[in-house]
């Protein structure tokens, strides 16, 4: 894996080293904290900054690259960075006078930024009936509540938390993560992407600051503009990165083989036709999901290079459209490739020291989001009716 060509960074050589161990991570729910710091000080996060605020100003395809490169590298780190990568997008997308764009800095520095939005008691996903809330005690505010799905957050080093006012209005504050009163818990209990600490985060009356509110002017860009598209499209590209790795694992599996079955055609299974016939099956599945998810990511920075506009939101409608293709198209092909490579060994190759099974485990937790039988749904009408896909989170 070799240094991108636009970046300054050699993440070949840290996706290498993350691989290493992400099987053993993985069995052993060993958390990633080293690993992550590493890419932390690389400065990982800031690939999309321009030079001129010390980033290194890749495009988006170029983003989305990276993004499956490090899901083969390890797809629980790769997974605990969305959140991030989304705030990058979303505040540079911002007006230049907007107030989050101050946390840009943070970003140039190597700081992660996390989020807090999904809640338990919410009557339907996506919604902001939020019960975490922001008050004002004796001339300070104090955060109260609890969120789930903090995917990232044990690894970041501040929080943008969504949350309502006495009057229950919607508010939203950034905080440092080791703020007291922030309690981090690693209870993610999925089948997959155990690395991921996807758990709970509580605030216990905490401290927050009058600078550390963010106006919701800095929101505004955000109303009606498919914002769900980046987020979902970043857990397809995972998967893909996921397929990648699938296909270097049945290679090294087939390669370490010596014996064959007393039927086969060949001494050694490499040299197996049906094994061959396999292995290119998975080649080719992996070379169409990256394929895929590379379109939809044309098609999202397309539309983001829009002027506003008629056109922009014509641009905008076709890269949700696309990005929700693409999830349905590399969810089940993924799922299939990832059982394809217990084709390729006799009875011990799902032994648990092989680990094989996590890359199923992964695409199926990843896949979870979002269920692709809603997202048929929904492009079929569009298709038959020209109903349009909902515009908010959560496509």
């Amino acid at each position: 894996m070799s240094t991108l060509a636009s970046t300054d960074v050699d993440l070949g050589a840290l996706f290498d080293e993350l691989a290493l161990g992400a099987a053993e991570r993985d069995a052993s729910v060993g958390l990633p904290h080293d690993q992550v710091a590493d890419l932390k000080r690389a400065r990982i996060g800031a690939l999309r900054l321009p030079r001129s605020s010390g980033g290194q100003e890749i495009s988006l395809v170029e983003l989305f690259d990276v993004v499956r490169r490090l899901g083969e590298a390890d797809p629980s780190v790769a997974h605990a960075l969305r959140n991030h990568f989304g705030f990058v997008e979303q505040t540079l997308r911002t007006p230049p006078n907007s107030h989050r764009r101050r946390w840009l800095q943070n970003v140039a520095d190597g700081e992660l930024i996390g989020g807090s939005f999904s809640e338990a008691q919410t009557p339907k996903a996506g919604t902001t009936d939020f019960t975490t809330i922001l008050t004002r005690q004796d001339g300070e505010y104090r955060l109260s509540g609890v969120k789930i799905y903090s995917t990232g957050n044990i690894y970041v080093d501040h929080l943008f938390v969504k949350a309502v006012d006495a009057d229950g209005s919607p508010v939203t504050v950034a905080i440092p993560s080791s703020r007291a009163g922030v309690d981090l818990t690693d209870d993610w209990d999925g089948i997959g992407q155990r690395l991921t600490g996807s758990g709970t985060t509580r605030y216990n009356d905490v401290v927050v600051h009058d600078s550390e509110l963010i106006p919701p002017s800095d929101f505004e860009h955000e109303s009606d503009s498919y914002s769900a598209t980046f987020p979902q499209l970043y857990l397809t590209t995972v998967i893909a990165g996921i397929v990648s790795n699938v296909l270097s694992d049945a290679q090294a599996l087939v390669r370490g083989r010596a014996r064959n079955y007393y039927h086969g055609t060949a001494e050694e299974p490499r040299h197996e036709e049906a094994v061959q016939g396999t292995v290119g099956r998975i080649s080719t599945n992996s070379f169409a999901i990256t394929s895929a998810v590379r379109s939809a990511a044309a098609s999202l920075e397309a539309a983001w290079a829009q002027p506003p506009g008629q056109g922009r939101e014509e641009a905008l409608l076709a890269a949700s459209l696309d990005s929700a293709r693409a999830k349905v198209f590399v969810d089940e092909l993924a799922a299939q490739t990832a059982w394809l490579i217990f084709e390729l060994g006799g009875g011990s190759t799902p032994s648990r020291s092989k680990n094989l099974d996590r890359h199923w485990r992964n695409i199926r937790t990843l896949s979870s989001h979002n269920p692709g039988s809603y997202k048929l749904r929904i492009l079929g009408d569009y298709e038959l009716n020209g109903t349009t896909p909902p515009k908010s989170s959560f496509f």
